[in-house]
């Protein structure tokens, strides 16, 4: 027999897995979370299968978001093989689609190689619907400052979309090359994914003061994101690889420790990520 878990596979018990507390504790993060003062916006979703086989398609994800009170996700491809043109040009049709066939709660975003025919799968992305660009320097193997990477930030800006990185987690030192990326892409707006773990704080000693970044909560450290201002801060969940439940128990705890007010909590929660996209709260 196998349970149906919120990271959209099947988890069959066994061995050291007991299902029925998974589904407890499961039950208790949820149960436990304070309300949010308004709309709830995950900037960080996956949809699609990854080369290790973490997989997610866009129905568990919305039933996953009904289930934890989600209302809209920013989702973007996998790190999905088998793409023939290496420009995510599939898993990008097969994102917009998603957006689709689930209008007001999927925003889409496309994912590109800087290195490879960037620029056209960008322009297919713009005309069938996108709304923004993720880009991941570890997985496609390429510096934030690289040449390559500065022309996608740009053409990103001239739409008016804003750029999600993958930051932390396998990244290397991160401060110097996102401060040479702000100053070769002025009027950019770039959210760090992770909250740049393992090296925010050198990240927001060059970000400080500065208006065009971002933080996401995406699997982030309690401590990085309490230092942040909140006003920085977009909630995210790294479905599949994370989930709804501890990505809001995060926020909830981060704001306890940081002492932010309810107004501060909702841009956290979804009003900042509107604005970012254009929307009013």
């Amino acid at each position: 027999m196998s349970v149906r878990r919120a990271f959209g596979e099947w988890i069959a018990p066994g061995g050291a897995l007991d299902a029925e507390r998974l589904a407890e504790l499961e039950r208790l993060l949820v149960e436990g979370c304070p309300p949010t003062p308004g709309p709830v916006v995950d900037v960080h979703a996956h949809l699609g299968r990854d080369a290790d086989g973490h997989a997610l398609d866009a129905a568990d994800l919305v039933a996953d978001m009904d289930a934890h009170g989600v209302d809209r996700a920013v989702c973007f491809p996998a790190n999905e093989p088998g793409d023939g043109d290496a420009a995510f040009a599939a898993s990008n049709a097969a994102v917009l689609g998603a957006a689709q066939d689930h209008p007001g709660r999927i925003v889409p975003f496309c994912r590109v190689d800087p290195a490879r025919g960037a620029a056209e799968a960008m322009e297919r992305a713009a005309a069938a619907g996108a709304r923004g660009l993720k880009l991941h320097p570890v997985a496609q193997g390429f510096a934030p400052d690289s040449s390559e990477c500065v022309a996608c930030v740009r053409d990103a800006t001239r739409r008016g979309w804003p750029v999600l990185f993958h930051a932390g987690y396998g990244a290397r030192a991160l401060a110097a090359p996102f401060a040479a990326l702000l100053d070769a892409a002025p009027g950019c707006r770039i959210i760090l994914a992770h909250a740049a773990r393992g090296d925010a704080r050198a990240v927001w000693d060059v970000a400080r003061g500065r208006g065009d970044v971002w933080w996401d909560t995406s699997l982030a450290s309690l401590a990085d994101v309490a230092m942040l201002p909140p006003s920085r801060v977009l909630f995210g969940a790294d479905r599949p690889y994370g989930e709804h439940a501890t990505a809001r128990q995060l926020v909830a705890l981060a704001a306890a420790v940081a002492g932010w007010d309810d107004a501060q909590v909702a841009g956290v929660m979804g009003g900042n990520a509107l604005a970012l996209l254009g929307e009013t709260p």
